[in-house]
C-alpha cells in the first residue's frame, strides 16, 4: 500500500510564493478532462450549482441529487 500525504489549509492563511507561483503557471492553460470523468452537460451543471447553492455545499452527493431530481433516477438501477 501507497504512504498518502495529507496536506491541511487553514482558511485566511495568504498563499506561499511557491503556491502563487504554481497558480500563476496554470493560468490560460486548457481544460483537460480525463476520458472517465468527462464534462457535465449544461443541463447537469444547472442542477449542480442549484443543489451547491441549496444546500450551501460545495460536494454534491447522489442523495442529494437524488432528493432534488428523483426523475433522473427512474427506470434506472442505481448502486
Amino acid at each position: 500500500m501507497e504512504d498518502l500525504e495529507y496536506y491541511t489549509m487553514k482558511l485566511g492563511t495568504p498563499l506561499t510564493p511557491e503556491e502563487k507561483a504554481e497558480i500563476a503557471a496554470l493560468k490560460g492553460r486548457p481544460i483537460v478532462f480525463d476520458e472517465d470523468c468527462m464534462p457535465l452537460s449544461e443541463e447537469c451543471q444547472r442542477k449542480n450549482d442549484y443543489i451547491m447553492q441549496k444546500y450551501n455545499t460545495r460536494r454534491v452527493t447522489k442523495e442529494l441529487w437524488m432528493k432534488e431530481f428523483p426523475e433522473d433516477f427512474k427506470n434506472r438501477k442505481v448502486s
